[in-house]
């Protein structure tokens, strides 16, 4: 496994600016056609997230090592505080919770803790707790749900900086998230440049696009662009 690095700021930049939608083209155009993370949604709309993938893997709890019968305590091990505590500065954390909306990977405090270390964002495709208040804190999160259950009832934390699967999405390390109202798009992170630079002018192109059709153009030969749009495009950019 390479050396965990945050994203530079430049493709920080151009990625803030485009939707998840357009990186999908983008990814598209690479062959990659399935990198939206599956079922996941944000806690509190209108915000946008970019950082590099800080990862950690669950298994089902079992009753004899999770504390789960009366009276019994956990048996040591790693713990989901001691993956936030982990979380490199620039990260977004990305917890494979095996799509287990009954249960929580984090709420309001965890989830403070997290911006005060100064992780980008979380994403879970399990739930989190307290919904209203993580929605307070000013921290971008992705999840399935909400839940007041807690996690060690169904999950257990067995690694984390490998590499995982959240919403039916192979993450690795390092790699670029994306975030907004859709939801969360992975970026593989050898990608990640030419995609930021790429999907900021595609979406600069499809701005005039846009005004065209407002302006009564039709579909056909505008969207997709033809060459003559294109270079319609290219004067008015010049």
């Amino acid at each position: 496994m390479s050396e965990w690095k945050p994203v530079t700021d430049a493709v920080t930049e151009l990625l803030g600016s485009v939707s998840t939608a357009t990186v999908a083209s983008q990814l598209l155009a690479r062959g990659l056609r399935d990198q939206f993370v599956a079922g996941v949604g944000p806690v509190a709309p209108g915000r946008r997230m970019v950082g590099a993938a800080w990862t950690a893997r669950t298994i089902p709890s079992r009753e004899d090592l999770d504390g789960l019968w009366p009276g019994s305590r956990p048996v040591p091990g790693l713990s989901l505080f001691d993956v936030i505590e982990s979380t490199p500065a620039g990260a977004v954390l990305v917890i494979d919770g095996r799509g287990e909306n009954r249960t929580a990977t984090g709420g309001d405090i965890l989830v403070e803790r997290l911006r005060v270390r100064g992780a980008r964002g979380l994403v879970t495709d399990a739930g989190i707790r307290d919904g209203a208040a993580v929605s307070a804190v000013a921290l971008p999160c992705y999840s399935a749900g909400t839940t007041a259950n807690v996690s060690r009832a169904f999950l257990r934390i067995i690694e984390q900086d490998v590499p995982v699967g959240c919403g039916s999405v192979a993450v690795f390390p390092g790699d670029v998230l994306v975030g907004d109202d859709d939801g969360v798009i992975v970026i593989p992170r050898a990608m990640a440049d030419e995609v930021a630079r790429d999907a900021a002018e595609q979406e600069q192109l499809e701005e005039f696009i846009g005004e065209k059709v407002r302006a009564g153009a039709p579909l056909h030969g505008v969207y997709p662009p033809s060459a003559e749009v294109r270079a319609e495009y290219r004067a008015a950019r010049r």
